[in-house]
């Protein structure tokens, strides 16, 4: 039997997450009210969008609570940059643990016509060691929200693994596991509501739980990552 390395010695607090798309060119669509996320320096940028309509909105960024590395805070940025489909402005602001700064609003008092907002959250520039913290974004205002358009269950996708030597891993539609160094496997749900699946790779049984822009992590302890979300 394959045993579960040492994956992080790392603690991180993570609250009830939204979900968050990696990729600009498909951002995720913000929800009405406050939307939170984790971000992760070792996971990269996030993704969202809303929609400004005529009359005004105003965006909203909390920084709500920083990653921990052995018990103490690192000093830790998040950069918060709004700009619309068509690139015709760009506006950055930053929130940091501080509580002085630790919330930036973007107001537009004077929209004339519906426009597609991205809004991208990055974490430090930190490779070695995970920076980033918990956020809050919420939109008011004269605004529009998309609906979710997939449908499919949140864990099919790509990750690189941090345990044994899989290597990058696709966890497939059709409930198996793929991965680089030829293992397979299989999942499925045990948990849907709380995202908790049962996967097993050739003889390792495991149970994990998915974190939507951050990955599969030990249920209960989600500074142990045992499949990190690849970024693109």
């Amino acid at each position: 039997m394959r045993k579960l390395s040492v994956l992080i010695a790392f603690f991180l607090a993570v609250g009830c997450v939204s979900a968050q798309s990696l990729k600009p060119e498909n951002p995720y669509p913000l929800s009405a009210g406050i939307n939170k996320g984790t971000s992760d320096s070792l996971i990269g940028t996030h993704y969202w969008y809303f929609y400004a309509t005529p009359g005004s909105n105003r965006l909203t960024v909390r920084f709500k609570q920083p990653a921990t590395l052995y018990g103490a805070q690192p000093n830790t940025v998040l950069t918060i940059t709004l700009y619309d489909e068509k690139r015709t402005f760009r506006v950055t602001k930053v929130v940091t643990p501080k509580p002085n700064a630790s919330e930036v609003s973007f107001g537009a008092p004077k929209v004339d016509k519906k426009m597609k907002i991205i809004v991208s959250v990055v974490p430090p520039n930190q490779n070695l060691i995970r920076m980033g913290g918990d956020y809050e974004i919420e939109a008011t205002g004269d605004v529009q929200f998309d609906e979710v358009k997939s449908v499919a269950d949140p864990i099919i996708r790509t990750y690189d693994s941090k345990m044994n030597s899989y290597g990058a891993t696709k966890f497939l539609a059709d409930g198996t596991v793929e991965t680089s160094d030829g293992s397979r496997g299989t999942w499925k749900a045990f948990d849907s509501e709380n995202r908790i699946y049962t996967v097993q790779i050739d003889s390792f049984r495991f149970s994990v739980q998915y974190l939507p822009g951050y990955g599969l992590v030990k249920p209960g302890e989600p500074n142990l990552v045992v499949f990190q979300e690849l970024r693109r």
